[in-house]
């Protein structure tokens, strides 16, 4: 058992030295096909060419996007932000996917943009379509699955499978909670912040005073509390109370 590991984990480095390799060549960081991570979050929408992707990435930003009856109108991965109440969430659209997708001149590179993203939408009208888009992304060591990944070197991502005849912007919260954060307003003299602090699922009220100043932390007091992780309005909490989506927190010092 140990050494059918061994063998996984050197072939695993093997492929990521080669896609490394591989991204130098090709001029990683170019503005062809690199995007700078924006917003609460990220999803990226996969499907065949044709497929819907302009289509519905218009639809949940609200933005133009360049839609067409021909093939491969896409042909550099396009980014959009789509507003979900008082946050916005990075959309990009990746260009169509076929078979060999990963070994195409800038397949691997373009790919790698998943590694960013937290939610993948699947655009696919069959099961075929569905397991083709799912293999070229597994040759790049992304998954599609629900399950959390301790491995280095490959990435989990966590999918909505969608068709053309689905499309809505009900897509919108869902990708919010496959998201697993939570929205925290800070509250100061009375005035509650009109942007909130983004922060991980399950994150503490010390994480908030962390995000706000390194000195809220060392100096806390308490904090008070509004919201749905509260039992009450202005309750008193210290900093390891867990915090929800929609709370208000505000910190006093010493």
């Amino acid at each position: 058992g140990t050494e059918k590991m061994q063998a996984q984990i050197k072939k695993q480095i093997s492929k990521m030295i080669d896609q490394i390799s591989f991204e130098k060549k090709q001029g990683k960081g170019s503005s062809q096909s690199s995007i700078k991570k924006e917003g609460a979050g990220q999803c990226v929408i996969f499907g065949k060419t044709n497929s819907g992707k302009s289509t519905l990435l218009k639809l949940l930003s609200g933005k133009d996007v360049k839609i067409s009856e021909y093939e491969y109108t896409t042909r550099v991965p396009i980014q959009k932000m789509i507003s979900f109440e008082n946050v916005k969430i990075q959309g990009i659209e990746i260009p169509g996917i076929y078979n060999g997708f990963y070994e195409s001149k800038n397949g691997r590179q373009i790919l790698s943009l998943a590694r960013i993203a937290e939610v993948a939408i699947i655009i696919s009208e069959n099961k075929a379509d569905f397991d083709m888009i799912k293999n070229e992304l597994e040759k790049s060591g992304i998954f599609l699955t629900r399950k959390k990944s301790d491995n280095p070197f490959t990435k989990n991502l966590t999918y909505i499978r969608t068709s053309k005849a689905k499309f809505n912007k009900n897509l919108i919260p869902k990708i919010w909670k496959l998201l697993d954060k939570i929205r925290v307003q800070t509250k100061t003299s009375g005035k509650i912040a009109k942007k909130p602090i983004v922060l991980e699922s399950k994150s503490r009220v010390e994480d908030v005073a962390r995000t706000i100043h390194q000195d809220f932390v060392k100096n806390f007091r308490y904090a008070r509390l509004w919201g749905p992780s509260a039992k009450f309005d202005s309750q008193q909490v210290g900093l390891e109370h867990i915090c929800k989506d929609g709370d208000i927190v505000e910190i006093f010092t010493k």
